[in-house]
């Protein structure tokens, strides 16, 4: 049987990603027809609420960006914090604009091959390095939070568990085995390779992974406190330990975003886990909701901006070369 040609597999994702994006903000509008006793809620929020969320998102923002910057850096020290920062906007906006899923992802590789001439395999292995750390540092904090709240109310999910101890699993064997693909024949043997070798540069440097491991946590301790505040701001009363659970759980999310900025994705995983933190599934869509709402607005004006000021930057460099040739 033959192959299906990589652009059209590729034209085929995008579709079908697409049809599932407006089939569950569909069923959203439907959902929240038939519960609009929820709804109540809302009337709560007040600008307060909207500005900590806010400033918490930036915060989150500023600290991704410097992961990047530090990481994107130990492999080509010419690219500017600045332009880190940008991107990190423009790719959530793409994202979210987008009916393809890593839009975002692909302007960011585009962009930094165009201006530093940044390849993009050490843009992915830049990526794939920052994951080792990330997802095995968060799931030991997911895993903490499980347990902390069995002890706490008998409630427990094998089935998160074992998605935890799974990525923690692959994490340990990158780390103590430092892997590599010498035939890079597919492209997950290529996107492996690359996590493999970003693991090696980080790791050459041991006190950069010490780094990496703080900012990580610092990204998912802000996640946390925007969770908390959107349900505080729907008068919701949560507590710590549950919420940071809900923030760990975006790295299994990760794995399983099939439709434009994982839309139902989130949502779906929040009320799987409803037992587990105590709160209800429908008040937990709505929080969610909640802080898509507010971040697309943020996205939309902060990340419009920068996408159109790095576009116009490539421009111009493009201009001046040509003028000069």
């Amino acid at each position: 049987m033959e192959k299906l040609p990589e652009k059209f597999k590729k034209l085929l994702q995008n579709y079908i990603s697409s049809i599932l994006g407006v089939l569950v903000v569909i069923f959203f509008i439907w959902y929240l027809f038939q519960n609009q006793e929820i709804l109540v809620h809302l009337k709560n929020i007040s600008w307060k609420h909207i500005l900590w969320i806010i400033l918490l998102e930036m915060a989150s923002f500023l600290i991704n960006s410097l992961l990047d910057w530090l990481m994107i850096n130990r492999l080509n020290g010419r690219v500017s914090f600045w332009d880190c920062y940008l991107l990190g906007y423009a790719n959530n906006f793409l994202n979210k604009i987008l009916p393809t899923i890593g839009g975002g992802a692909a302007f960011r590789a585009a962009f930094l091959k165009k201006k530093y001439n940044f390849p993009l395999t050490r843009f992915v292995s830049s990526v794939g390095g920052l994951y080792v750390i990330s997802f095995f540092s968060t799931s030991l904090v997911g895993l903490f939070c499980l347990g902390w709240i069995y002890l706490n109310s008998r409630a427990f999910s094998s089935l998160i568990a074992l998605a935890f101890l799974g990525i923690i699993s692959f994490c340990l064997f990158i780390i103590l085995f430092s892997p590599h693909i010498s035939k890079n024949d597919n492209s997950i043997t290529r996107v492996l390779n690359s996590i493999f070798i970003g693991w090696q540069v980080i790791k050459s440097e041991p006190r950069y992974v010490f780094i990496y491991a703080f900012l990580s946590m610092t990204f998912l301790l802000l996640s946390t406190l925007q969770i908390i505040a959107s349900y505080q701001a729907l008068s919701i009363e949560t507590s710590f330990v549950p919420m940071l659970l809900l923030s760990t759980l975006g790295i299994i999310q990760a794995f399983l975003n099939f439709t434009p900025d994982g839309i139902g994705v989130r949502e779906g995983i929040f009320i799987f886990t409803s037992n587990l933190v105590q709160v209800p599934g429908d008040v937990l869509v709505l929080g969610s909701l909640v802080l898509r709402g507010i971040s697309f607005f943020t996205t939309f004006i902060l990340g419009g901006i920068s996408y159109v000021f790095l576009t116009n930057k490539l421009k111009g460099m493009f201009n001046a070369k040509s003028h000069s040739d």
